[in-house]
């Protein structure tokens, strides 16, 4: 596995040494890691002498040359992982890796940052693939406040911190020695202790003030002393290179801090066997047990923060108790190993959790592709890949949510513009690792988006259609070989279109034995010319008296419903033809059905057929494209050439005549061809090999 952090500067700090306990771990566990950051530092030294590569990114132009570094950087490393880090390395991270659907992006949240950010993070937060929080209480903040990610898609890992050999017992001395540690900046609340032992000195306490760390807030601190006239007990020790021999010298760690999201430096003082005295703000609570390991103050009474200092200051024993409960209490919660591993398990597990489709269906119908695209969804959902769709309204929206998966719904308008651009937007809001298209419209849109957002892209062709749709496609799949074959034909410059051959996810019944009186027909397609519905209907009414009695349903809906209403009207077929418009679950007319017609001019391989099979009912249809993959002539039922009227009465007075011949082979051929779980585990060889291919 390959990973790259990026963060702003490689400086001291909380998140700074999270990104080198993860690099050096990382490295011990056979992953390959680099580290970027806009401006170097300390951390960026010890990670050179380490043999990590580093990058600076720079500072300059508003960090727009730093953006093409960080674009090079990834086009040459290819990294698996971005793990991001403090918010100006995340947005350019983010902006970075949205293309790369191959690139998981997790993003360390340390901290609340600035009012703009927030309104930044709702917009570009879902271009992380995760987010890791150091506490509960930022975590909870985060989901409340920036309402862009649910609470499962956020995990909470405590930093933590290395334990060392427990600390050496301080001689016993009259002089109190209480500390902190962190960068001397007003959100840190140093002026709030030095003000507490302004009143300690009040008490005629004795202690020394040492204070670790510098900031631009240092010099009005040193004048607060001056002012309350605590200066000769306070001491500004700078840059703390050895943390662990400076905790060491103190008896009390202080952490009065105004805002804090987790704490690292009170995490360290508890390893060092120190009683901390800390805010009751942020995620302090969640490392402070109040009265067991430390004292916790309500931020806002000041003197809270004066009476702990004075308690612990007067006890030397409650100061012993308190800080051997801190140190259990590290080893137990806050061990940093445990917490680099729960980093680098996540990282491989959202890297293993990379089975994401998007399904892109023009259509919001539910005629045969379209089922075909919802039978695919509800079996890759249940095989636990992660689905999503984009589809042009109902009842196939509602199919999909029913079934599980995420859906959006944009319509045609504009010759398929606005679902192109809904498209678009769910590709770069969900970044899927692979698209599944049905339908023209779709699979020309899926195509161009997906080279656009370099999203690997299989177009599903389910009739006899222009190969110019899918020109963009990464990879074909005909739905039967006669589809493959009329792709070819058009000169495709596809090396490799797979023939997957449509089938149902439902049981055979029993083959029927009679015909009903009146014999009922059922034509179940789309109202389109190139489905033959009228050359059918004519053939029928000139041949009444040979058929007998008769009554057609017609089920679906299309542009020449008006047509072929009038027609029926005025012919011998008044009575005889009823028109249900689209129906959601044709098989629910198919116990009073006797015969299955499909007159079509052009077919790819008809779902409406193969239902009609599973029922035991004859299939009467044209040879053309796919019908005759799945029916075979005289056996399950005959075929007939388009637009041969005596054909086609023949073929209807043969069925009646040994109708329980003809049912019975129907059901024994559907039980031969329909193996559907077969069809579903080629669909998804198919997508992880593509999505492979493509990384």
């Amino acid at each position: 596995m390959r990973i790259l952090q990026i963060i702003n500067a490689l400086t001291l700090g909380g998140a700074q040494f999270i990104l080198l306990d993860l690099a050096r771990h990382a490295r011990r566990e056979g992953c390959e890691v680099e580290v970027a950051c806009f401006r170097d530092g300390p951390i960026g030294g010890i990670l050179r002498q380490e043999g990590f590569t580093v990058y600076v990114l720079g500072e300059s132009h508003l960090d727009i040359p730093a953006f093409l570094r960080l674009v090079g950087i990834l086009t040459k490393f290819r990294p698996d992982i971005v793990h991001s880090h403090l918010f100006r390395a995340t947005f350019w991270a983010r902006i970075c890796c949205w293309l790369p659907s191959h690139i998981k992006l997790i993003t360390s949240i340390h901290g609340c940052e600035s009012t703009p950010f927030h309104y930044l993070e709702r917009l570009l937060s879902r271009f992380s693939n995760f987010l890791i929080f150091p506490s509960r209480s930022l975590r909870d903040w985060y989901v409340k406040r920036i309402k862009a990610r649910k609470g499962e898609e956020c995990r909470v890992i405590y930093p933590g911190v290395d334990i060392c050999s427990p600390t050496i017992t301080h001689q016993a001395s009259a002089k109190v020695r209480i500390g902190t540690l962190s960068r001397l900046h007003p959100v840190k609340g140093i002026d709030r202790l030095i003000n507490a032992c302004k009143q300690l000195k009040q008490m005629q306490i004795d202690f020394e003030l040492i204070i670790g760390g510098d900031g631009r807030h240092r010099h009005e601190l040193n004048e607060l002393a001056s002012k309350l006239e605590i200066a000769d007990c306070c001491r500004f020790c700078g840059e703390i290179s050895d943390r662990q021999s400076f905790l060491d010298e103190l008896d009390i760690f202080v952490a009065p801090s105004r805002q804090e999201a987790f704490g690292i430096h009170i995490c360290e003082a508890m390893e060092r066997s120190l009683p901390v005295v800390g805010a009751r703000v942020g995620g302090i609570p969640e490392l402070i047990e109040h009265g067991k390991t430390g004292i916790l103050f309500d931020p806002e009474r000041p003197d809270e923060l004066a009476d702990a200092l004075a308690k612990l200051a007067k006890d030397r024993q409650l100061r012993s108790t308190l800080g051997i409960n801190a140190r259990n209490r590290v080893e137990k919660l806050f061990n940093r190993e445990s917490a680099v591993a729960r980093h680098l398990e996540l990282f491989k597990r959202i890297c293993e959790v990379s089975c994401h489709v998007h399904f892109a269906v023009s259509s919001g119908e539910l005629g045969g592709g379209e089922r075909v695209a919802l039978g695919l969804i509800r079996s890759l959902l249940a095989r636990g890949w992660r689905v999503s769709a984009t589809c042009c309204g109902e009842p196939l929206a509602a199919a999909i949510a029913r079934a599980g998966a995420e859906v959006s719904v944009s319509n045609m308008r504009g010759g398929g513009f606005f679902f192109a651009l809904k498209l678009m937007a769910d590709l770069c809001r969900l970044r899927p690792g692979i698209i599944s298209s049905h339908l023209n419209r779709a699979s020309l849109a899926a195509g161009l988006l997906g080279r656009l957002c370099r999203v690997p892209s299989i177009a599903h062709i389910h009739g006899l259609n222009n190969q110019s749709y899918y020109r963009f496609s990464d990879c074909l799949i005909a739905v039967s070989k006669a589809v493959k074959e009329h792709v070819v034909s058009q000169n495709a410059a596809h090396k490799d279109i797979r023939v997957i051959a449509n089938r149902i996810d439902k049981p055979p019944l029993s083959p029927r034995n009679t015909v009903g009186e009146p014999l009922r027909l059922v034509i179940t397609a789309k109202l389109h010319k190139n489905k033959g519905h009228l050359w059918a209907l004519e053939a029928i009414s000139r041949n009444i008296e040979r058929i007998g009695d008769i009554h057609i349903d017609i089920l679906g809906e299309g542009p020449e419903r008006a047509r072929l209403e009038e027609y029926c009207r005025n012919s011998n077929l008044k009575n005889r033809v009823m028109f249900h418009g689209f129906v959601n679950d044709p098989e629910a007319f198919y116990h009073d059905i006797d015969i299955a017609m499909l007159p079509s001019l052009g077919e790819g391989i008809p779902l409406s057929l193969l239902e009609a099979m599973r029922w035991g009912i004859p299939c009467i249809a044209t040879r053309i494209g796919g019908i005759p993959e799945i029916v075979e002539n005289d056996q399950n039922g005959i075929l007939v050439e388009p637009g041969n009227e005596d054909a086609l009465i023949e073929a209807i007075k043969k069925v009646r005549d040994d109708y329980t011949r003809f049912s019975t082979a129907a059901v024994e051929h559907f039980k031969r061809i329909n193996d559907y779980s077969a069809m579903i585990d080629k669909f998804e060889d198919l997508l992880l090999q593509t999505m492979r291919e493509n990384q």
